[in-house]
């Protein structure tokens, strides 16, 4: 068995299964490859997962979904999804693509949610948004798993 992380000990072993890039077919996601990777990284004992939606042009969570989640049972994976800048406009923007990453991924919750390519020059939209508010709103409805938020002060860039 692959060892726990320290941090969260949820995570089994020190290695996340990246969906940034997946094995393609053309221009759809290669579920079938995509599966057999899924499987040998369970097998292996792995069992933590990133996506976002902007990763394939949102493919990545939709294979999520049709190779993960609906294959396996929900305690056997940890799901990382991400907030990111061009995604939402407004605070009411913030919950309708939540829901649907939810949906898309085909999960009830994220273990991690994360705001995803902070920078000096976005921070203050994330912050003018609440979106660090909204995140923990989704954490007390059970969500969202773990959050990390930002430090009480502005980041240094």
């Amino acid at each position: 068995m692959v060892s726990k992380s320290r941090f969260f000990p949820e995570i089994h072993g020190n290695l996340g299964f990246g969906c940034m890039r997946l094995p393609m077919n053309g221009e759809k996601v290669d579920f079938q490859e995509f599966g057999k990777m899924i499987k040998a990284f369970i097998d292996a004992g792995f069992n933590y997962f990133d996506t976002a939606h902007g990763y394939i042009n949102g493919l990545s969570e939709t294979a999520i979904r049709d190779c993960l989640s609906t294959k396996y049972e929900r305690s056997r994976f940890l799901l990382t999804d991400k907030l990111t800048d061009p995604y939402f406009k407004c605070r009411e923007d913030i919950r309708p693509f939540f829901e649907k990453q939810l949906s898309l991924c085909g999960v009830d919750y994220f273990d991690f949610y994360l705001m995803h390519a902070q920078d000096k020059n976005n921070y203050l939209k994330f912050k003018e948004c609440r979106a660090y508010e909204t995140a923990y709103k989704f954490k007390e409805e059970g969500l969202i798993r773990h959050f990390a938020s930002p430090s009480t002060t502005k980041p240094k860039f």
